[in-house]
């Protein structure tokens, strides 16, 4: 029998089957791959995380919802996702201001798993098509939800033994923008 966490890889490929990055060229999935090798970068060996790393776009994105991933992966799994899952039936403005408020009220795995995500996408850029004027307006967007996350990062680094290696990776994508240094732990 497979393990819940290549149950977790394997149901999230498949639900996310046909979708590409914004470069139209690159699968989704990749995405969720390296959310789950940053996870695995941190440190981070807790299954239910790492599940959640595959899964965390599924609410959102694919025609999965919270009922499904708790019933094939477990309530705590299904709730990291829930946290991480932006309710797209609001209008964008109020989208965001909802999301920043779930995230800072989620918790320290969920995350996690969004440090995790925002250092996937934001490492992505190189393979966007983009300017670079554009690149950095989604750097910002992106580092708006560490404000959201920092606290329950800081007060959990014992939980996430690589932080700096993955803190020092994320500075230096963010200096190839002319961002500031981000400072977790």
């Amino acid at each position: 029998m497979k393990n819940k966490l290549n149950l977790s890889k394997q149901y999230a490929i498949k639900q996310h089957r046909g979708q590409y990055r914004k470069n139209n060229k690159t699968p989704y999935w990749h995405h969720l791959r390296d959310v789950v090798n940053n996870l695995e970068m941190m440190g981070i060996k807790d299954e239910s995380i790492l599940c959640a790393g595959w899964l965390h776009d599924s609410i959102e994105d694919t025609s999965f919802d919270f009922e499904d991933v708790s019933k094939s992966f477990g309530k705590k799994i299904a709730q990291i996702v829930s946290d991480l899952t932006k309710e797209t039936r609001l209008p964008k403005n109020q989208q965001e201001k909802n999301y920043l408020k779930q995230l800072s009220k989620s918790s320290w795995q969920a995350k996690v798993v969004k440090f995790a995500d925002i250092l996937a996408n934001i490492s992505d850029l190189k393979n966007s098509e983009l300017n670079h004027r554009q690149k950095i307006i989604q750097v910002k967007y992106k580092i708006k939800y560490l404000g959201a996350i920092k606290s329950g990062i800081v007060e959990n680094t014992s939980k996430i033994p690589n932080l700096s290696k993955s803190q020092n990776l994320l500075n230096l994508v963010l200096e190839q923008y002319g961002q500031r240094k981000i400072i977790l732990s």
